[in-house]
């Protein structure tokens, strides 16, 4: 495997978007027409490490992706899962170039560094991000908590600022003004900056390409920032915004029972429902003086 740019995706499949025929029904407009549509493609992620018998690589998740910041999306996967602690990296990660694979830039293989032994035996049973997947809630949270890096400090936050914070995701969204088709994940620090916003027509693969990128530049674990989402708050969310380590996840739509119970096992503050109007705290209310 050759190491190719995730910036530059140059083949006309592997674009964010795709320009595809209408056909409409709205006054004052063409009835015909081209759209933006946001791409949806399959992004294998593979592992490669080498233990005592030699050079192993496995996959280890597929997922239904929009092409781009596919690096950031795998290392952010693999972090979530424990495979990488939030201070650790990988030794680098590549697309698919020697002719294996029918679809090359579908396809990342993300190469540890010598002497880790991965532990991915747990990836079947939880089955790459679907509720309700054979095992009980408890053993998944008791999974995400084990996961979770020690903050030696929990911050006081602001329910008015982290009220705003949907509004400036959404102003953020490049892609979702072009589409209307995606879903983001943006990250602040409490005193306000924003650090970074990715989008992906699935919530999951928004947040786990946010929390790469947070991994690429050496800012995990995300100690002092929060998380907002354009979507609602699920398990899996909040799994992945614990395990990076984000002091609060404040979501635009609802939060998922297991994920209420994990937020506060996991000490993490988690928010509903949020708007210009306000919001609805569902973990750690005291924090925010409520």
């Amino acid at each position: 495997m050759t190491p190719t740019s995730d910036e530059a995706l140059p083949s006309h499949g592997h674009r964010p978007t795709r320009k595809l025929p209408v056909r409409r029904t709205r006054p004052g407009r063409s009835p015909r027409g081209l759209d933006q549509i946001a791409v949806e493609e399959p992004l294998e992620i593979r592992l490669r490490w080498l233990d005592s018998s030699g050079m192993r690589e496995e996959r280890v998740g597929t997922t239904m992706r929009t092409p781009g910041n596919d690096f950031e999306l795998a290392q952010g996967f693999l972090v979530a899962e424990g495979i990488l602690g939030a201070t650790e990296s990988p030794a680098g990660s590549s697309h698919c170039t020697n002719g294996e694979a029918e679809e090359p830039l579908n396809v990342v293989t993300v190469t540890l560094r010598d002497g880790a032994q991965p532990d991915i035996k747990h990836l079947g049973s939880l089955g790459h991000g679907t509720s309700a997947c054979g095992i009980c809630g408890r053993t998944r949270i008791e999974d995400v908590i084990s996961k979770i890096p020690i903050l030696e400090t929990r911050s006081d936050l602001d329910p008015a600022w982290l009220a705003t914070l949907p509004d400036l995701l959404r102003k953020s969204q490049k892609l979702f003004e072009r589409t209307g088709g995606v879903h983001a994940a943006g990250a602040w620090v409490i005193s306000g900056e924003e650090l970074a916003i990715r989008e992906d027509v699935g919530r999951h693969n928004a947040l786990d390409k946010l929390v790469g990128t947070l991994s690429m530049r050496n800012q995990l674990p995300a100690s002092g920032r929060v998380c907002a989402v354009s979507g609602r708050a699920s398990f899996e969310l909040v799994q992945k915004a614990a395990v990076a380590g984000f002091e609060a996840l404040i979501a635009v739509g609802a939060p998922s029972s297991l994920a209420i119970e994990t937020s506060k096992e996991a000490g993490m503050v988690l928010c509903g429902f949020a708007s210009s109007s306000g919001l609805n705290c569902y973990s750690g209310s005291s924090r925010l003086g409520l």
